[in-house]
């Protein structure tokens, strides 16, 4: 059996399939498996563990790397788990359960196709007690029945949970809900929401339809300004089998609506959101990191505010870039046990309307929703 321990050796060493020599090396010195600490690495650092060395789990590994948090990345197709254990010298596997045997890890990422997040993050809870926190890539799972199960697991072995809806922690929708919580613009009245870019047709299965693959940071960020009952109707464009690209228009009750124009098959990419309120109206530029503020009671030239976020890297940590904030509130919800910005009833929330546009784009009819404030439905965990 491979004995799980600290060290803080002066080497780096990949412990890789391919070399059963260095391991055999290794184990002669005594030394079993790098788990929490390496070269340098502090140890009182949350050591995450990453599922899926995909895009987003390269992503993920760069900035677990920086806050010298990496212990250890799997996954399915080797090859790439030792691209990035070659990369930033974390240790590699093909089996995520052989990491979490091997390796002490205080949490782990879950960054796999959407259909695989479910039956992981309930393998991880009832089989391995030392976990403390599990990130899931969003969308939370595939569909809501998954969800919910997900959900009363987690809960009830007391594993802190962040679902990766990274857009709301982009400081460029950060700062704009602040503005209109502040009544900068008054109520909100009209919503347009832009997510357009381009897919390539073989990544389509492992992402799932549109609606949850990239329609949940819209829906996410809306029930954050706007809830209650409304009406929702979607049409979409099937591609590979699925919903490629769609429009959805969410009408509340109170006279409030938002348009979601969303695209896998756009030429470039375009994320934006334009806020029209009863005082102002915001404009957004997610990737320009850019909102503009203009009063109604001004001419359109006469006073209009700019505010230009600073570049990634900047030195206000406020304004950094979003999957590393999506990361420190991670290893804070290890450390502290704090409530996460996203948990998982902001996940579940996010899914019931992309069920909801499913039903409408199928059937081609208006279906009833009630949109939860989020501040209402925090998860306690």
């Amino acid at each position: 059996m491979v004995k799980k321990m600290h060290i803080s050796g002066e080497r780096r060493f990949h412990l890789l399939a391919e070399e059963p020599l260095e391991w055999q090396r290794i184990k002669e010195r005594g030394f079993a498996m790098i788990t929490r600490t390496s070269w340098c690495r502090n140890v009182t650092t949350p050591q995450i563990g990453i599922i899926g060395a995909g895009n987003m789990g390269r992503i993920h590994a760069r900035v677990l790397n920086n806050a010298r948090a990496l212990a250890g990345v799997a996954d399915t197709d080797f090859q790439k788990a030792k691209q990035v254990s070659e990369t930033y010298g974390a240790p590699a596997f093909s089996d995520f359960e052989a990491m979490l045997e091997e390796v002490a890890l205080d949490g782990v990422i879950i960054s796999t196709p959407t259909f695989t997040h479910a039956i992981i993050a309930e393998k991880i809870a009832d089989k391995y007690d030392s976990i403390r926190g599990i990130l899931i890539e969003k969308p939370l799972a595939s569909n809501l029945r998954d969800a919910e199960r997900v959900a009363r697991i987690l809960n009830r072995k007391k594993i802190g949970a962040v679902v990766s809806h990274s857009e709301i922690y982009n400081p460029v929708v950060e700062r704009a809900l602040d503005l209109i919580m502040s009544g900068n613009i008054g109520k909100p009245r009209t919503v347009v929401h832009d997510r357009r870019g381009f897919v390539q047709p073989s990544r389509i299965p492992s992402l799932g339809d549109v609606f949850e693959d990239i329609g949940v940071h819209d829906f996410d960020i809306m029930s954050r300004m706007s809830s209650g009952s409304a009406r929702l109707f979607a049409q979409g464009c099937i591609q590979e089998g699925t919903y490629n690209s769609g429009t959805v228009l969410i009408k509340f009750d109170d006279g409030a609506e938002h348009v979601f124009h969303l695209s896998r098959q756009y030429v470039g990419r375009k994320r934006t959101m334009d806020v029209s309120g009863t005082k102002g109206t915001l404009v957004l530029d997610l990737f320009g990191q850019i909102i503009k503020v203009q009063d109604l009671d001004q001419e359109p030239l006469a006073d209009s505010r700019t505010i230009r976020l600073p570049q990634r890297g900047a030195t206000i940590k406020v304004y950094g870039e979003p999957v590393q904030e999506v990361i420190n509130d991670f290893l804070k919800c290890i450390e502290t046990g704090a409530k996460p910005r996203v948990g998982l009833n902001d996940g579940i929330a996010a899914l019931r309307i992309v069920e909801a546009a499913r039903k409408s784009a199928k059937f081609g009819k208006v279906v009833k929703i009630d949109v939860q404030p989020r501040s209402e439905t925090s998860p306690t965990r």
